[in-house]
């Protein structure tokens, strides 16, 4: 049992620490909101250390339902770069603070729609776009909305509270058994006549 322990516990340490030795990048949960328009995108995304955004998974709904299938590159970055159709033209920068996405903004591609490419921006920290280019020419989506952006938990910190949880585990177990509370309350009634 306690081999058995031992070996979990090590393995999650050292998984712990490959996670740790990799995290030079931070996920990212994001929602965006069409205002007055039935459209929202949300999903995650992938910020390197120099603020590139490399990864991104999400849907689109409403208006459009869609998936999102992959980040566009940027063979520019930091600088701005067209996207293949010509239709917009982006960073894929992600600045933080209170306007996360600048005006040039993320370009990506989705499974369904339209067939082009989808540009989010922000215009303000509180106006942001979204638009769709379709293959032959022109914008079928156009939005201006609301986007919030917030870190999600990265892998190391699941790891790191399962070992404090199997830790807690492996204390009690070598605690051994405790008596029934209700045997304990016997044993310490005052009406006891031993």
């Amino acid at each position: 049992m306690r081999t058995a322990i031992f070996t979990m516990l090590a393995s999650m340490t050292a998984a712990a620490m490959l996670t740790v030795s990799a995290a030079n990048a931070s996920v990212y949960k994001f929602d965006y909101q069409a205002s007055g328009a039935n459209l929202g995108a949300s999903g995650e995304f992938t910020v390197d250390a120099g603020g590139e955004v490399t990864w991104i998974k999400g849907t689109i709904s409403g208006q459009v339902d869609a998936t999102i299938s992959e980040m566009v590159a940027n063979p520019n970055f930091p600088g701005a770069a067209f996207s293949p159709d010509s239709a917009f033209i982006y960073d894929n920068l992600f600045q933080g603070g209170t306007q996360p996405l600048d005006g040039d903004g993320l370009l990506f591609t989705s499974k369904t729609g339209a067939g082009g490419y989808w540009n989010l921006w922000g215009n303000s920290a509180t106006n942001y776009s979204l638009y769709e280019s379709a293959q032959g020419g022109g914008y079928p989506v156009m939005t201006s909305g609301s986007f919030s952006a917030v870190t999600a938990p990265e892998p190391s910190t699941w790891v790191m509270l399962a070992l404090g949880f199997a830790s807690l585990g492996y204390a009690a177990a070598r605690r051994g058994p405790r008596p029934a509370v209700g045997a304990f309350a016997r044993d310490m009634s005052p009406w006891d006549d031993r």
